[in-house]
């Protein structure tokens, strides 16, 4: 017995030898496959080949670390529906991880999405379309998240009077973004230069306030909170020395925020940028139609982000009352779903044009490629998740209340309304000794048209003057009718009359007292277009 003991002994020992190398030859090969992966084991498909590590979030659902969509946000609160979104994982009810990354800088923003590391981003047109030139055909526009309603604006000392002041003002902006396009357009409307002013440009709008409260500049272009907290406090220590002088509440599609994608993620994801554009718009419709709540857990999720400073709910509904936020019902009208007018595209050229005025796009410059992708909310028109309310598609969808006009006459207008600009036009030819508009100055009229278009909150003065021949009550009765000439065609082509007051100057204010020459009457004939706005505004 003793000997068959030992035999079985040594088998026993032989086997478990045996089954230690085994056991060392398998956590070998699993410890180098494993290395492809650290802390993970890496996943096999039946070929033996790598498929996406399966990880399941905090309620179990499995999500491809390769799938995940990142959106690259900065602390504007146009971008802040993503985080309702995220909170209330409406993301998850299209299988979508979607992840954030906070870069501050646009410049950063559009090279991080231009490269690949972000999927997409939030990003003012104007600054989207200053990086056309430098990242051509990589970022592709698929939706609006908002538009300025007061957040940006223009604030100057009270001595400044209105737009056409700012001539010889030190003026300060932080440059290359979206402040210098303000500026841009307002010099535009009023027909000045950089020439015509002292630019001071800045890095961040700490330094522009501070050029304000110092005294460095006597103009300042600005953005919310910044702008209303920079009047409060200097104007509490220095009583009425500073005000607001014009802001995007009064030219309401100036500054569109743009949702935008890589564009070679869009062509091969389009299933991914679809899944995206649901989660932005059932999160936006939560924010429009429950925002007390999502006030108060805006305030709490931007206090837990760390990249939005010191915030109350107070601070979230002033932040949203400064801006329109887009819903679904909104883009589809804007990219021309509705009606077949695409609104957007008008705005797109428009900024491409005041970048170019200025010199801050070559002015040869075109796009490379279509530049908005509107198909990938083509088909969500039916998708009542979606939509805030129904749909209205006999006319442009619009939740804005259009302003009610009072009736002006050439006096109610001075003490009703304050002067914004005189708006730079090329002049208005009559016929001579009517009031006839020739017809080569239509075109000047259809300008008047655009102008007020984009200023929809403002009245229009139209003054007409003659030249010094003829009588005093001759010329008088002429140029009030030339007024009223140019007042019938902006109201024919749908400008509320009572947005506008027609004055004749006669020859009672000649810019050349002594018009002998030809050039000094032609100087002296001219219509000059007036914007005002109410003065409790």
């Amino acid at each position: 017995m003793g000997g068959k003991t030992i035999k079985w002994g040594n088998l026993i020992i032989f086997l478990l030898i045996i089954s230690a190398a085994i056991a060392a030859i398998y956590f070998k090969f699993l410890e180098t496959d494993t290395k492809e992966m650290p802390g993970k084991s890496a996943n096999r498909d039946k070929n033996n080949k790598d498929v996406p590590f399966l990880e399941p979030d905090d309620e179990g659902i499995l999500f491809s670390s390769e799938d995940s969509f990142i959106m690259g946000l900065d602390s504007w609160i146009g971008g802040t529906p993503i985080l309702i979104a995220l909170d209330r994982g409406y993301n998850k009810d299209y299988l979508l991880d979607l992840k954030t990354k906070y870069i501050h800088a646009d410049s950063e923003r559009m090279r991080e999405l231009a490269e690949g590391n972000i999927h997409a981003t939030e990003i003012s047109l104007p600054s989207f379309m200053r990086f056309q030139e430098l990242y051509p055909n990589k970022g592709i526009i698929v939706g609006i998240t908002d538009f300025s309603r007061g957040a940006d604006g223009i604030l100057a000392k009270t001595q400044v009077r209105d737009l056409n002041d700012i001539e010889g003002k030190r003026v300060s902006y932080v440059k290359n973004g979206t402040g210098k396009f303000i500026l841009n357009k307002f010099l535009r409307l009023v027909g000045l230069r950089y020439q015509d002013i002292e630019p001071i440009e800045r890095e961040s709008m700490e330094e522009v306030i501070n050029d304000l409260r110092l005294d460095i500049a006597d103009v300042i272009v600005s953005w919310s909170p910044d702008m209303n907290l920079a009047v409060n406090e200097i104007n509490e220590l220095k009583p009425d020395s500073v005000k607001i002088l014009i802001t995007t509440k009064e030219v309401p599609d100036l500054i569109p925020t743009m949702l935008v994608v890589n564009r070679e993620y869009a062509r091969e994801h389009p299933d991914k940028v679809e899944d995206f554009l649901k989660t932005w718009f059932v999160s936006t419709k939560y924010i429009l139609e429950r925002t007390d709540k999502a006030y108060e857990r805006l305030t709490q999720l931007m206090g837990d982000a760390q990249e939005y400073g010191e915030i109350t709910v107070p601070d979230v509904a002033k932040s949203l009352e400064d801006v329109r936020l887009m819903s679904l019902n909104d883009n589809l009208s804007y990219f021309g779903f509705v009606n077949g007018d695409s609104r957007i595209a008008s705005i797109i050229d428009d900024t491409i044009e005041t970048w170019k005025r200025y010199g801050d796009m070559d002015f040869n410059f075109t796009l490379p490629g279509e530049i908005t992708g509107i198909n990938y909310i083509a088909g969500m028109g039916d998708d009542k998740e979606l939509l805030v309310g129904v749909l209205n598609t006999n006319s442009l969808e619009d939740t804005e209340v259009e302003k009610e006009f009072e009736k002006q006459d050439g006096e109610s207008i001075e003490r009703n309304t304050e002067k914004i600009a005189k708006v730079d036009i090329p002049p208005v030819y009559y016929d001579t000794g009517k009031a006839t508009v020739m017809p080569e100055s239509l075109s000047v009229l259809n300008e008047v048209l655009s102008v007020l278009s984009q200023f929809p909150e403002y009245y229009l003065i139209v003054d007409a003057h003659t030249d010094s021949v003829g009588s005093v009550e001759m010329n008088l009765t002429l140029s009030q009718n030339r007024a009223i000439e140019v007042k019938k065609y902006l109201a024919n082509h749908g400008i509320d009359e009572n947005r506008i007051v027609a004055r004749g100057w006669g020859k009672s204010k000649l810019l050349v007292e002594e018009d002998v020459t030809e050039e000094d009457k032609a100087r002296n004939r001219r219509t000059e277009f007036i914007l005002t706005r109410e003065t409790n505004q």
